[in-house]
């Protein structure tokens, strides 16, 4: 992160000439605007009555402090004010405030220590910069700094909240207090990145003024919601709530922006016209819960005028805790590396001239974990032979058991698990048992998965489920009949060749082996006809068994096994086989 020195950042601020607009002040008698000689000042037009000692104890606090304004104003005679006259306030001279800070996102870092109140000086064993740290006090004068994938929220003393976006930097340039109990006065250089405050309304006596300069602007409010942007290109204001005065240079008389309105300063300080704000998104289709554990992923809702889309996850309502901060151009929107939680996701579309438009929130429950299984078989849209075969998935390192879900498919597909066909709890194993699908008729089903882990209280805790996938139960082929299968070609032969029925699409395996266990077959193959050739066996006798796969992939059972022979056998004229005198029997050559 590249640093700016202060003293730099402070010419470059007062070169740019920010004025503070007048109608935010809703005809308050003094206002704050920096002077040419240096130093912001409160000016007070003076009314009959009053004495320097009155107004050391109005903003100062301390009647005490009359002289130094006499000393700044070049007063004569302290007890003859000229009414009409206006005297200046060196906000300098008013008591000191704090900050606080709130949360931290990220890596972010001040310029100075941050464990001293305000009063207290820094020594000379204090470091130059340290990490920010929640609940850290901040002072007048401390600059922050921030990474990208950063965030900060800082509280300052009248109650305002001060969201600082990544790579920002910002300094603390004033923070006074009029009087005892008066005004508070915030002054923040947004030198680059954004910031989004929430001022609160005045209640009472107490007041409060928060001003935002950048290089070529200055926004000042009272009681109110607004943003501010900083770049190379200049500057951009956003109104949600309240009135916000916009000045610069060019036109030190300024805009006042009023809810809904923002306007774009450019880098040589000229203000663009204030335009309506983009309207808030439509995000209704968003889903209240995300269980992909790779990332959040949302699509971007389609809103005229906008160029992108900025987005912000919190995990709170008030966006006070921001862990994540993006800016979007295309759809789908992805957060990585969102833990299991419930957030508050903000989103606001951006115009072209980079002002932001109002936004839209929503509650997101992200629930990804223990992350779901794969599915091993049957593939997808895959026939499963009822009773034959089960549902496989694999195993999760983390899970202490599955749940496996079997429903009728139904359109939307999100519909048919309302009220599943076989909803199988407590699996130790990642899979169905086909005895669990033989109650069901033939038909078209989903099916789906979900570990479930065991927390350090004991309870259950089950991850989302994996996708939908669908399959077909149906019927297995039947076995072939004894019957079916032809063995030899005319009586008194070997078999030259088996054949069987069949029908259209069907394949068939065929074993073949020397006894009837089938351990060690000496054939073993698939074939597209009915029939299989004996010609490469030799002259022996023979067990076989087939298998039927039909046009579908599902298989039946083999067959029950059946002898036959092979060779030319040499009969007599009934069709007796005739032996030799040692008991074989005879082959023609």
């Amino acid at each position: 992160m590249t640093s700016t020195p202060l003293a730099s950042r402070a010419r470059t601020l007062s070169s740019a000439g920010m004025l503070l607009m007048l109608g935010a002040m809703h005809g308050a008698q003094a206002q704050i605007t920096p002077m040419p000689r240096g130093g912001d000042v409160i000016a007070h037009r003076v009314v009959d009555g009053d004495t320097l000692e009155q107004l050391a104890a109005r903003y100062l606090g301390d009647h005490r402090q009359w002289q130094q304004l006499q000393s700044h104003n070049r007063v004569a005679d302290p007890y003859r004010l000229r009414p009409g006259s206006v005297l200046e306030i060196p906000v300098r001279l008013l008591r000191a405030a704090v900050a606080s800070v709130e949360f931290v996102q990220g890596e972010a870092r001040a310029s100075r220590a941050l464990d001293h109140l305000a009063d207290t000086p820094a020594t000379a064993s204090t470091p130059a910069v340290q990490t920010l740290r929640q609940g850290q006090t901040l002072r007048e004068g401390d600059r922050l700094q921030l990474a990208p994938d950063a965030f900060v929220s800082v509280r300052l003393a009248d109650g305002s909240l001060v969201r600082v976006q990544s790579q920002s930097d910002v300094l603390l340039r004033q923070m006074r207090r009029k009087g005892r109990a008066g005004t508070l006065q915030s002054v923040l250089d947004l030198q680059a990145g954004g910031i989004e405050a929430s001022v609160p309304p005045e209640a009472g006596a107490t007041q409060r003024r928060l001003e935002v300069r950048t290089p070529v602007a200055s926004t000042s409010v009272r009681g109110t919601h607004f943003l501010v942007q900083a770049g190379a290109d200049g500057s951009t204001t956003a109104v949600d709530q309240g009135a916000v005065a916009v000045a610069s240079a060019p036109q030190p008389q300024g805009a006042l922006l009023r809810p809904g309105q923002g306007v774009a300063v450019a880098a040589d300080g000229r203000p663009a016209d204030v335009r309506d704000m983009l309207p808030a998104p439509d995000i209704r289709d968003w889903p209240a819960v995300a269980e992909d554990a790779n990332w959040v992923s949302l699509p971007l809702p389609a809103l005229p005028g906008a160029a992108r889309y900025q987005v912000l996850l919190a995990r709170d309502a008030e966006l006070a805790q921001v862990l994540r901060s993006a800016s979007f151009s295309a759809s789908p929107l992805r957060l990585a590396g969102v833990e299991d939680g419930d957030y508050v996701l903000s989103i606001r579309g951006v115009d072209d001239t980079g002002i932001a438009g109002r936004p839209s929130r929503h509650a997101l429950r992200v629930k990804a974990h223990p992350e779901p299984p794969l599915y091993e078989s049957p593939s997808e849209n895959a026939a499963v032979a009822l009773g034959r075969e089960g549902l496989r998935c694999t195993q999760v390192v983390s899970a202490a058991h599955y749940r496996i879900q079997v429903a009728e498919a139904k359109e939307p597909a999100t519909d048919a698990f309302a009220a599943p066909a076989i909803d199988a709890d407590g699996l130790r194993e990642c899979a169905l048992p086909a005895q669990s699908l033989a109650r069901l008729p033939a038909g078209r089903y989903l099916w789906r998965a979900a570990s479930v882990r065991t927390l350090a209280d004991g309870r259950a805790d089950q991850g989302p489920f994996a996708a939908p996938q669908a399959l077909r139960l149906a019927p297995a082929p039947s076995q072939p009949a004894a019957d079916a299968l032809q063995l030899g070609d005319s009586q008194g032969e070997g078999s030259r060749s088996i054949r069987w029925k069949g029908e259209a699409g069907q394949r068939y395996r065929i074993q073949v082996a020397g006894e009837p266990g089938f351990a060690a077959p000496l054939a073993d193959q698939w074939l597209d006809a009915p029939q299989w050739s004996t010609a490469d066996l030799p002259a022996g006798s023979y067990y076989l068994r087939l298998q039927i796969e039909d046009s579908s992939g599902l298989r039946s059972d083999f067959s029950a096994a059946r002898l036959f022979k092979t060779g030319r056998w040499i009969t007599d004229g009934s069709g007796q086989m005739l032996q030799s005198g040692s008991g074989e029997r005879l082959q023609r050559q």
